[in-house]
Protein backbone atom coordinates (compact mmCIF):
# COMPACT_ATOMS: atom_id res chain seq x y z
CA UNK A 1 0.00 0.00 0.00
CA UNK A 2 1.41 3.40 -1.01
CA UNK A 3 2.17 5.68 1.91
CA UNK A 4 3.50 9.22 2.13
CA UNK A 5 6.89 9.70 3.69
CA UNK A 6 6.92 11.21 7.18
CA UNK A 7 9.81 13.63 7.23
CA UNK A 8 11.85 13.80 10.44
CA UNK A 9 14.98 15.86 11.18
CA UNK A 10 17.07 12.73 10.67
CA UNK A 11 15.49 11.93 7.30
CA UNK A 12 15.83 15.52 6.10
CA UNK A 13 19.54 15.50 6.98
CA UNK A 14 20.01 12.12 5.32
CA UNK A 15 18.19 13.23 2.17
CA UNK A 16 20.25 16.39 1.64
CA UNK A 17 23.49 14.69 2.63
CA UNK A 18 22.76 12.15 -0.09
CA UNK A 19 21.86 14.78 -2.68
CA UNK A 20 25.17 16.54 -1.97
CA UNK A 21 27.00 13.38 -3.10
CA UNK A 22 25.27 13.24 -6.49
CA UNK A 23 24.90 15.34 -9.63
CA UNK A 24 21.44 16.33 -8.40
CA UNK A 25 23.26 19.21 -6.71
CA UNK A 26 23.64 20.71 -10.19
CA UNK A 27 19.88 21.32 -10.19
CA UNK A 28 19.95 23.46 -7.04
CA UNK A 29 17.83 26.58 -7.47
CA UNK A 30 20.68 28.96 -6.71
CA UNK A 31 23.07 27.21 -9.07
CA UNK A 32 20.59 27.90 -11.87
CA UNK A 33 19.32 31.32 -10.81
CA UNK A 34 21.75 33.16 -8.50
CA UNK A 35 22.81 35.76 -11.06
CA UNK A 36 19.23 36.56 -12.11
CA UNK A 37 18.09 36.72 -8.49
CA UNK A 38 20.82 39.17 -7.54
CA UNK A 39 19.79 41.41 -10.44
CA UNK A 40 16.21 41.44 -9.10
CA UNK A 41 17.11 42.19 -5.47
CA UNK A 42 20.16 44.39 -5.97
CA UNK A 43 18.42 47.51 -4.67
CA UNK A 44 17.81 45.76 -1.33
CA UNK A 45 21.40 44.54 -0.86
CA UNK A 46 23.90 46.60 1.14
CA UNK A 47 27.31 47.08 -0.53
CA UNK A 48 28.82 48.06 2.84
CA UNK A 49 26.55 45.85 4.93
CA UNK A 50 26.41 42.28 6.19
CA UNK A 51 24.36 39.56 4.54
CA UNK A 52 23.33 36.07 5.60
CA UNK A 53 22.42 33.22 3.27
CA UNK A 54 20.03 31.31 5.56
CA UNK A 55 19.80 27.76 4.23
CA UNK A 56 22.86 28.15 2.04
CA UNK A 57 22.68 24.64 0.58
CA UNK A 58 25.68 23.99 -1.62
CA UNK A 59 26.83 27.62 -1.42
CA UNK A 60 25.89 28.70 -4.96
CA UNK A 61 24.14 31.94 -3.98
CA UNK A 62 26.74 32.56 -1.30
CA UNK A 63 29.52 32.39 -3.89
CA UNK A 64 27.68 34.68 -6.30
CA UNK A 65 27.18 37.28 -3.54
CA UNK A 66 30.75 37.32 -2.28
CA UNK A 67 32.10 37.39 -5.83
CA UNK A 68 30.07 40.57 -6.35
CA UNK A 69 31.57 42.14 -3.24
CA UNK A 70 28.77 41.54 -0.71
CA UNK A 71 30.08 40.42 2.68
CA UNK A 72 28.03 37.28 3.39
CA UNK A 73 27.82 34.57 6.04
CA UNK A 74 26.22 31.15 5.71
CA UNK A 75 23.76 29.21 7.80
CA UNK A 76 23.30 25.63 6.63
CA UNK A 77 22.14 22.93 9.08
CA UNK A 78 23.22 19.97 6.89
CA UNK A 79 26.92 19.67 7.64
CA UNK A 80 27.54 17.35 4.70
CA UNK A 81 26.72 20.29 2.43
CA UNK A 82 28.82 22.80 4.37
CA UNK A 83 31.80 20.45 4.27
CA UNK A 84 31.67 20.59 0.48
CA UNK A 85 32.00 24.36 0.25
CA UNK A 86 34.93 24.89 -2.14
CA UNK A 87 38.03 26.90 -1.26
CA UNK A 88 36.92 29.80 -3.46
CA UNK A 89 34.15 30.31 -0.88
CA UNK A 90 35.91 29.51 2.39
CA UNK A 91 39.05 31.48 1.49
CA UNK A 92 37.22 34.47 0.03
CA UNK A 93 37.81 37.75 1.91
CA UNK A 94 34.07 38.59 1.74
CA UNK A 95 33.01 35.27 3.27
CA UNK A 96 31.97 35.88 6.89
CA UNK A 97 31.92 32.19 7.80
CA UNK A 98 29.15 30.18 9.39
CA UNK A 99 26.94 32.41 11.46
CA UNK A 100 27.86 32.37 15.16
CA UNK A 101 25.39 33.12 17.94
CA UNK A 102 24.74 36.78 18.58
CA UNK A 103 25.60 38.00 15.07
CA UNK A 104 23.16 40.31 13.29
CA UNK A 105 22.80 41.12 9.61
CA UNK A 106 21.46 43.88 7.41
CA UNK A 107 19.98 41.37 4.95
CA UNK A 108 18.87 37.78 5.52
CA UNK A 109 18.13 35.72 2.41
CA UNK A 110 15.89 32.63 2.62
CA UNK A 111 15.99 31.41 -0.95
CA UNK A 112 13.84 28.30 -1.56
CA UNK A 113 13.97 27.47 2.16
CA UNK A 114 10.57 28.00 3.77
CA UNK A 115 8.93 25.14 1.85
CA UNK A 116 11.41 22.68 3.41
CA UNK A 117 11.05 23.57 7.08
CA UNK A 118 9.42 20.95 9.27
CA UNK A 119 6.14 22.12 10.79
CA UNK A 120 7.38 21.69 14.36
CA UNK A 121 10.38 23.91 13.59
CA UNK A 122 8.58 26.69 11.72
CA UNK A 123 8.02 29.10 14.63
CA UNK A 124 11.58 28.61 15.91
CA UNK A 125 13.01 29.32 12.45
CA UNK A 126 11.15 32.62 12.22
CA UNK A 127 12.26 33.58 15.73
CA UNK A 128 15.83 32.78 14.74
CA UNK A 129 15.60 34.85 11.56
CA UNK A 130 14.19 37.81 13.48
CA UNK A 131 17.03 37.60 16.00
CA UNK A 132 19.57 37.57 13.16
CA UNK A 133 18.20 40.72 11.51
CA UNK A 134 19.16 44.22 12.55
CA UNK A 135 16.23 46.40 13.61
CA UNK A 136 15.94 47.91 10.13
CA UNK A 137 17.17 44.78 8.33
CA UNK A 138 15.58 43.24 5.24
CA UNK A 139 14.29 39.70 4.75
CA UNK A 140 14.40 38.40 1.17
CA UNK A 141 12.61 35.14 0.47
CA UNK A 142 11.64 33.03 -2.55
CA UNK A 143 9.42 29.97 -2.70
CA UNK A 144 7.55 28.12 -5.47
CA UNK A 145 4.27 29.75 -6.45
CA UNK A 146 1.15 27.58 -5.99
CA UNK A 147 3.13 24.37 -6.45
CA UNK A 148 1.14 21.13 -6.85
CA UNK A 149 3.04 19.05 -4.32
CA UNK A 150 1.59 15.71 -5.41
CA UNK A 151 2.45 16.20 -9.07
CA UNK A 152 5.99 17.12 -8.03
CA UNK A 153 6.33 13.90 -6.04
CA UNK A 154 8.34 10.76 -6.73
CA UNK A 155 7.41 7.17 -5.93
CA UNK A 156 9.82 4.56 -4.56
CA UNK A 157 8.68 1.08 -5.72
CA UNK A 158 11.01 -0.64 -3.28
CA UNK A 159 9.50 0.85 -0.12
CA UNK A 160 6.19 1.93 -1.72
CA UNK A 161 6.64 5.48 -0.47
CA UNK A 162 5.53 8.73 -2.07
CA UNK A 163 7.65 11.80 -1.40
CA UNK A 164 8.32 15.21 -2.89
CA UNK A 165 11.42 14.91 -5.03
CA UNK A 166 12.93 18.03 -3.42
CA UNK A 167 11.54 17.51 0.09
CA UNK A 168 8.96 20.29 -0.15
CA UNK A 169 6.41 20.21 2.66
CA UNK A 170 4.08 23.11 1.84
CA UNK A 171 2.87 25.20 -1.06
CA UNK A 172 2.19 28.95 -1.06
CA UNK A 173 0.17 31.51 -2.92
CA UNK A 174 1.04 35.19 -2.62
CA UNK A 175 -1.80 35.61 -0.12
CA UNK A 176 -0.83 32.66 2.10
CA UNK A 177 2.86 33.63 2.10
CA UNK A 178 2.05 37.20 3.09
CA UNK A 179 -0.26 35.93 5.84
CA UNK A 180 2.33 33.49 7.24
CA UNK A 181 5.05 36.14 7.40
CA UNK A 182 2.64 38.60 9.02
CA UNK A 183 1.68 35.98 11.59
CA UNK A 184 5.34 35.63 12.54
CA UNK A 185 6.03 39.34 12.85
CA UNK A 186 7.14 40.50 9.39
CA UNK A 187 5.85 43.41 7.34
CA UNK A 188 5.69 42.95 3.56
CA UNK A 189 7.45 45.60 1.48
CA UNK A 190 7.10 43.85 -1.87
CA UNK A 191 5.65 40.57 -3.10
CA UNK A 192 5.79 39.57 -6.74
CA UNK A 193 5.52 36.58 -9.04
CA UNK A 194 8.85 36.03 -10.73
CA UNK A 195 9.85 33.85 -13.65
CA UNK A 196 12.98 31.86 -12.87
CA UNK A 197 12.25 29.24 -15.50
CA UNK A 198 14.78 28.19 -18.12
CA UNK A 199 12.59 29.64 -20.90
CA UNK A 200 12.30 33.13 -19.44
CA UNK A 201 14.77 34.65 -21.93
CA UNK A 202 12.82 33.14 -24.84
CA UNK A 203 9.58 34.55 -23.45
CA UNK A 204 11.22 37.97 -22.99
CA UNK A 205 12.43 37.90 -26.61
CA UNK A 206 8.97 36.91 -27.86
CA UNK A 207 7.34 39.62 -25.79
CA UNK A 208 9.72 42.18 -27.29
CA UNK A 209 8.94 40.89 -30.78
CA UNK A 210 5.24 41.11 -30.05
CA UNK A 211 5.66 44.77 -29.06
CA UNK A 212 7.50 45.45 -32.31
CA UNK A 213 4.68 43.84 -34.32
CA UNK A 214 2.11 45.94 -32.47
CA UNK A 215 4.13 49.10 -33.24
CA UNK A 216 4.32 48.16 -36.94
CA UNK A 217 0.55 47.68 -37.06
CA UNK A 218 0.02 51.00 -35.30
CA UNK A 219 2.11 52.74 -37.97
CA UNK A 220 0.28 50.85 -40.74
CA UNK A 221 -3.07 51.84 -39.26
CA UNK A 222 -2.10 55.49 -39.65
CA UNK A 223 -0.61 55.31 -43.12
CA UNK A 224 -2.16 57.45 -45.90
CA UNK A 225 -2.99 54.36 -48.01
CA UNK A 226 -4.90 52.68 -45.19
CA UNK A 227 -6.83 55.84 -44.41
CA UNK A 228 -7.81 56.22 -48.09
CA UNK A 229 -8.94 52.57 -48.23
CA UNK A 230 -10.92 53.04 -45.05
CA UNK A 231 -12.68 56.10 -46.49
CA UNK A 232 -13.58 54.23 -49.68
CA UNK A 233 -14.55 50.84 -48.24
CA UNK A 234 -15.38 51.65 -44.63
CA UNK A 235 -13.15 48.73 -43.64
CA UNK A 236 -10.15 48.86 -41.35
CA UNK A 237 -7.46 47.37 -43.59
CA UNK A 238 -5.00 46.94 -40.73
CA UNK A 239 -7.35 44.72 -38.75
CA UNK A 240 -6.40 41.05 -38.46
CA UNK A 241 -8.65 38.17 -37.66
CA UNK A 242 -6.00 36.70 -35.30
CA UNK A 243 -4.24 39.30 -33.23
CA UNK A 244 -0.95 38.24 -31.61
CA UNK A 245 -1.51 36.61 -28.26
CA UNK A 246 -0.28 38.24 -25.10
CA UNK A 247 2.92 36.43 -24.29
CA UNK A 248 3.31 35.64 -20.62
CA UNK A 249 5.94 33.31 -19.27
CA UNK A 250 5.30 31.02 -16.33
CA UNK A 251 5.59 32.57 -12.87
CA UNK A 252 6.89 29.63 -10.85
CA UNK A 253 8.27 31.59 -7.88
CA UNK A 254 7.20 34.18 -5.35
CA UNK A 255 9.71 36.86 -4.38
CA UNK A 256 9.00 38.36 -0.96
CA UNK A 257 10.76 41.39 0.53
CA UNK A 258 9.97 42.28 4.12
CA UNK A 259 11.20 43.55 7.46
CA UNK A 260 10.50 42.96 11.12
CA UNK A 261 7.41 44.66 12.52
CA UNK A 262 8.67 47.35 14.86
CA UNK A 263 7.22 47.07 18.33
Amino acid sequence: MIKAIRWTPELVDKFWSGVAQTRLAELNFSRQNAEHLIELIQSYLKPQGRHLDFGAGGGDLLKALIDKGYATAAYEPVQARVSRFPADITDHPKYLGQVPNGERFDVVLMIEVIEHVLEQNLADVFRQVKSLLTDDGTLIMTTPNAEDLELAAAYCPQCETLFHRWQHLRSFTAESLRALLSQHGFECLSLSETDFSSIRTIVEDLRSLNEEVKAMRWRQERSVWVRVKRLITGKNMAAREHQPRFLQGPCPALLYIGRKVRS
